[in-house]
């Protein structure tokens, strides 16, 4: 008997069959499947990718091109991190570009950025006292010229107006432009000169190391001392006018030497300073050539008392000195009137010009506020209201006067000093030459002519005036020991 035919088979079943007879192929078959997933899935990202940002038109953008960011100066102490791309795992894609650069990070160092301390200019520049070569210990009445906070506070409680301390900074900067080679100033009187010149820088606390006015200041200083030590501690000759020379030149080395401590200078303080206690006369004033006589000068003992309370405040212990400041003050009682007013060789009613050097001289010593004092400012501002006032272009205009009281008003304070600071600052601000000089005043008082004289020591002598009634505010404080 014949087998009969089997039926034939479907495609099922003979897939079973093959898949039965070798693994490999379920293998082979899964592996084409993925591929063919994976392939479809490529073109339909491909057609949903967005577009360019830039048609590449003219040229300009590529499809390819990368976009650079501009270079940055980074600051000093600082450090750049660029971070890394990240590493994709999805399939590589040639085709997509970015325009878009990689971001740059500046991160700011932990480390502080220090910059250099500069000193006091006309913009509030900081001006620290160890950076001026300012001695540390320095008195009390003389702290404001440290600079920075101390000046700034001072100002404020006093009362100084900010464009006053321009009007200083222009006036220094004119003496610098002016300073002969030799480092004194002027050509006739340049000892009285040099040293109101000194005061000047000195009472802005500026020193031979200060960053704008250093070169100058050493080489005043520098001409003050060669002058010193070759006439054994005299500044100038002791004639007439001499004596007022000497004096404030002193009294720039004192203030130099108290503020430094620069030795090489100690010792011809104290022969300078022994110069003027031996020039005492016998009822406590001083006078021309210091002479001896029966009557003292009140203009010429102001400038030696000056300089004493200088020496004072040195620190030295000069002999003789604060012996000779209570002599003094029985002269400045001597020539003092019944209305508070102060003459020149005797008491004598309606005296202005040295009532305020009488006022000043006699708070100067010991600060106190005795009934010649309260006499003196009562007529001070009496006779200012009445007969004085305070104009530059008035006829009875007087730097001198206006320096001794602007300083005499400040020490005794209250009400006459707000009445004086109203009256005496904007003038001094606003009359000042462009170049920071002051010109000639109109005032035709005795013994004014330098005041008047628009050339020789005329220009030094009424800057300086007015710096220092400008350095007011903080140059001496009101305490004074």
């Amino acid at each position: 008997m014949l087998d009969s035919p089997e039926p034939p088979k479907t495609f099922i079943e003979k897939l079973q069959e093959r898949a039965a007879a070798s693994r490999f192929f379920t293998v082979s078959l899964l592996l084409h499947v993925v591929l063919i997933v994976m392939g479809g899935s490529v073109v339909l990202f491909q057609r949903m990718a967005p577009q360019e940002d830039f048609a590449a038109a003219d040229g300009l953008v590529g499809n390819e091109v990368q976009v650079q960011a501009p270079p940055e100066t980074q600051p000093e102490m600082q450090q750049q991190f660029t971070p890394q791309a990240p590493t994709l795992s999805a399939p590589s894609l040639a085709a997509i570009t970015t325009t878009a650069a990689t971001p740059t990070f500046t991160v700011a160092s932990v480390a502080p950025v220090i910059k250099p301390v500069q000193t006091d200019a006309m913009a509030n520049k900081i001006n620290q006292a160890s950076l001026k070569g300012i001695a540390s210990g320095l008195p009390s009445a003389m702290s404001g010229r440290a600079g920075g906070t101390a000046r700034a506070q001072m100002m404020e409680a006093n009362k100084g107006k900010k464009e006053g301390e321009i009007a200083v900074m222009k006036g220094l900067n004119w003496l610098k432009t002016h300073q002969n080679p030799d480092g004194s100033w002027a050509d006739a009187d340049k000892s009285a000169m040099t040293g109101f010149a000194l005061l000047s820088f000195l009472g802005h606390g500026e020193t031979p190391v200060s960053v704008d006015f250093g070169a100058t200041v050493q080489k005043a200083v520098d001409w003050l001392v060669a002058e010193g030590n070759k006439n054994d501690g005299k500044f100038a000759n002791f004639d007439q006018h001499g004596v007022y020379a000497h004096a404030i030149a002193a009294y720039g080395i004192g203030e130099y030497y108290t503020m430094t401590k620069d030795e090489r200078v100690a010792e011809l303080l104290k022969k300078a300073t022994g110069h003027i206690v031996q020039g005492q006369a016998a009822d406590g004033g001083w006078q021309y050539g210091y002479a001896k006589g029966p009557k003292s000068d009140t203009s010429v003992s102001g400038w030696q008392i000056q300089s004493l309370k200088a020496a004072h405040l040195s620190g030295l212990n000069i002999e003789g000195v604060d012996p000779a400041l209570d002599k003094a003050m029985l002269n400045l009682k001597r020539v003092q009137a019944d209305d508070g007013s102060f003459g020149y060789t005797e008491a004598r009613n309606d005296y202005y010009s040295l009532t305020g050097a009488g006022v000043l001289c006699t708070f100067f010593w010991k600060q106190e506020k005795d009934a010649s004092v309260r006499k003196g400012i009562n007529y001070l501002m009496e006779a200012t209201d009445k007969d004085h006032p305070v104009d530059y272009h008035h006829e009875k205009a007087d730097l001198y006067a206006w320096y001794y009281n602007t300083q005499a008003c400040l020490m005794v304070g209250g009400a006459a000093w707000n009445k004086w600071n109203r009256l005496f600052q904007d003038q001094i601000i606003k009359n000042q030459n462009p170049d920071g000089s002051w010109p000639p005043v109109a005032g035709k008082s005795p013994g004014g002519e330098i005041q008047r004289d628009p050339e020789g020591a005329g220009p030094y002598y009424r800057t300086n005036l007015c710096i220092l009634m400008l350095e007011v505010y903080y140059r001496y404080s009101p305490t004074m020991k």
